[in-house]
């Protein structure tokens, strides 16, 4: 986005009545909560899947967008109800920034190397076969990632190049730290964390799919489909609802950098970037229906349960006739 889209953007507020976009995000939020908070536990617990490498990285992003919904939404939740962002002062506004935008695009990060380490993971398991070639390839990109994103967001946010404005009648104090402003910065964002990323997501994942269907059809070649079908479906779910919600964001970019009017696409990247936040809220739902284990754990539960209920109810109902 140019100098003067950012401008454009900051100065606005999404259309949508504020009352439908406080259901709306309290509605998401508190069940996105609890699945985040039950899905975590299974992954965390058991120690299979803790230990399981396809994991780590969605443990991570379950706990950016745990984080995210503990935080981000309940701070937007305040804002609607008051009116204005409370308490007035600039560490609220450079910590939500941090959370809004830092968490969001770490999140966005992490999902690059998930479909890349993917590819590795499928075809390429012997690169991981000692703990030495684990650690360089598996563990060593995302302890570099996550303190990349450390580093980066708390100096341009905390530290930055230039002056923060702080709009404390728009949501997430105007969504707009200076340095996106910044010709260098700003094009770093939107470019690197923003568009490649995106590309990126969608070009590892689609070439995954095409090797994987690839692999299955040359019947000389032995592929284990069982064993890495959750991984591959994992991904593949996880990155189409971030390219949904994504890629619209992208290409209003792009076609700023193109000359496109700064005033042009300005409510639809309003409702682009707030329905983003369903990216943080259906990730547990998506990442649940991709865990066929954890479903069937569900699933059974709910059978017990309804088959003690039903046990109970005869057994009342016989009591009753004995009467």
């Amino acid at each position: 986005m140019t100098a003067n889209g950012i401008v454009a953007f900051e100065n606005s507020e999404i259309s949508w009545p504020r009352s439908v976009r406080f259901w709306l995000l309290l509605i998401f939020d508190i069940p996105s909560i609890a699945c985040s908070i039950f899905v975590l536990y299974h992954l965390l617990m058991n120690r299979k899947s803790r230990y399981a490498l396809h994991n780590h990285t969605i443990i991570i992003l379950l706990i950016i967008a745990l984080m995210f919904q503990l935080t981000d939404i309940p701070w937007y939740l305040d804002f609607i109800r008051q009116g204005f962002v409370w308490p007035q002062s600039p560490i609220r506004c450079l910590t939500w920034w941090l959370i809004d935008l830092g968490f969001y695009n770490t999140a966005s990060l992490i999902l690059v190397w998930t479909s890349i380490e993917r590819h590795i993971l499928v075809f390429h398991d012997r690169w991981i076969l000692t703990s030495k070639k684990r650690f360089l390839i598996h563990y060593l990109p995302l302890f570099i990632l996550i303190l990349y994103s450390i580093i980066y967001y708390t100096i341009v946010i905390f530290f930055p190049p230039c002056h923060h404005t702080y709009i404390y009648v728009l949501p997430v104090c105007a969504a707009s730290p200076c340095h996106l402003f910044h010709p260098i910065l700003g094009l770093w964002e939107m470019g690197i964390h923003g568009c490649l990323s995106t590309i990126l997501v969608a070009f590892f994942s689609i070439s995954l799919l095409i090797r994987v269907i690839v692999h299955k059809h040359r019947r000389h070649r032995v592929f284990r489909w069982k064993i890495y079908r959750k991984m591959i479906i994992q991904l593949l779910s996880i990155s189409i609802l971030y390219l949904l919600l994504n890629f619209p964001i992208m290409i209003m970019s792009v076609a700023h950098l193109c000359g496109l009017p700064a005033y042009v696409g300005v409510e639809a990247q309003q409702i682009t970037f707030f329905l983003t936040y369903w990216v943080m809220f259906l990730l547990p739902f998506v990442t649940l229906s991709s865990l066929p284990g954890l479903r069937k754990k569900i699933c059974t539960i709910g059978f017990l349960k309804c088959h003690r209920q039903k046990t109970f109810t005869m057994t009342m109902k016989r009591i009753i006739r004995a009467d």
